[in-house]
């Protein structure tokens, strides 16, 4: 393993151009919440990714800019020829784009934000990705954001008291998120992001905990298990369906093996 990881070597780059030519490739859009509200200040840059099994690994930072006080951005770049180069059917080499943007700039507690949906989002950056034959030179796309502001609600599970302790549980919510694409490496159903929130479970038969949900949305909410730990998710109450609104619900209430 050693050897190999010095076999591969990284290269990064800024490839950014002063302003927009004939031959440029234009990406805008806007950022918003529910109720069209603008999300001024939040970074947005496009990423260009290459990689050769056992080679050279590449990155170019190809735009970047920021969302105006109406949430609007706009991003040139230009195309190089190796960009746009078709891989055939070498699996060994991957050629792409990346639209990202830097949420790092928005409330924790007023949005929902890439760690709640993936806890291991850290830097809190949405990753859009582009097959690198999406893009071609002189063409215009369009890419909107959608973020959803934050409302914490109470979610009482009732159940028989049998519960497994090696089994996990997680309030389970499909909601809205991310515009016109879904977010690389998001969990989704259905055209919504699924965001699991850990809960535990003990022998009490209700027991309630507070959940972040979209704000002025629907959200659709279930109890998820991992039978032993070990495994997938799965339903373990009916889906309950629940536009959140800033004074309802108060409260969602979920039981464990009742009928759909």
């Amino acid at each position: 393993m050693a050897c190999v990881l010095c076999l591969v070597s990284c290269d990064e780059e800024n490839d950014f151009i002063s302003g927009p030519t004939a031959s440029s490739t234009m990406i805008s859009g806007v950022a918003r919440t529910a109720d069209g509200t603008p999300l001024a200040g939040v970074k947005v840059s496009v990423d260009y990714n290459e990689s050769v099994w056992l080679g050279q690994q590449t990155t170019r930072h190809k735009a970047e800019g920021i969302t105006d006080k109406d949430g609007n951005y706009r991003l040139y770049f230009e195309l190089r020829d190796d960009e746009l180069q078709d891989n055939g059917n070498d699996a060994s080499a991957s050629r792409n784009f990346y639209l990202i943007f830097d949420l790092s700039s928005l409330s924790e507690e007023k949005y929902i934000m890439p760690k709640d949906i993936k806890a291991d989002n850290k830097d809190q950056k949405l990753r859009f990705y582009y097959d690198n034959l999406h893009f071609e030179r002189g063409k215009f796309y369009s890419h909107n954001l959608y973020v959803p502001l934050k409302r914490w609600i109470d979610v009482t599970v009732v159940s028989d008291g049998k519960i497994n302790a090696n089994d996990k549980f997680v309030v389970s919510n499909l909601i809205n998120y991310g515009g016109d694409e879904l977010p690389f490496n998001s969990y989704y159903r259905d055209g919504r992001v699924l965001m699991d929130y850990p809960i535990t479970m003990t022998s009490d038969r209700e027991q309630t905990f507070r959940v972040p949900c979209a704000l002025n949305d629907s959200n659709m909410i279930y109890i998820g298990c991992m039978k032993g730990g070990v495994g997938s998710y799965d339903a373990v109450t009916p889906v309950k369906k629940v536009f959140v609104t800033e004074s309802e619900p108060q409260s969602v209430r979920l039981e464990i093996g009742a009928a759909e």
